[in-house]
């Protein structure tokens, strides 16, 4: 069972929200806006298809199981995709982008890439210690 605060809640009901803004219409937006140069696509074509995959995961291991192993499996994909934004990003930098895409799209990516990791920190300090 997963025990929040009053203020756990709010904090969480507004931490989706920006999940959603930061770490899926961003990455839509850049997807769309960047379409046609591969590298990019597939960027964020795979940073999508495992977001799509990790809310279907815990949608469905919640409904069948325990809700609480939301957490874990957010924990797990949380860390998986801080890994791959890092590594996305670093390879990146030997593609053949003009300056001024390149320098958009390393932001986009930090700007997932710290979100992701407070995503992991909020997991860890707020959500862990609910469940145990």
């Amino acid at each position: 069972m997963i025990n929040y605060s009053d203020a756990g809640l709010r904090f969480i009901r507004v931490w989706i929200w920006l999940a959603i803004a930061i770490g899926f219409i961003v990455p839509t937006i850049a997807f769309i806006v960047w379409f046609k140069y591969p590298e990019v696509r597939k960027v964020f074509g795979f940073y999508l298809l495992i977001l799509v995959i990790q809310i279907v995961t815990e949608k469905i291991v919640s409904s069948v199981w325990l809700p609480s192993l939301v957490v874990s499996i957010g924990t797990l994909y949380t860390a998986g995709r801080v890994w791959q934004l890092w590594y996305e990003q670093q390879s990146l930098k030997t593609t053949d982008l003009s300056q001024a895409n390149f320098k958009i799209i390393n932001s986009v990516l930090w700007v997932l890439l710290l979100f992701w990791s407070s995503n992991l920190i909020m997991l860890l300090t707020l959500c862990w210690p609910s469940i145990l």
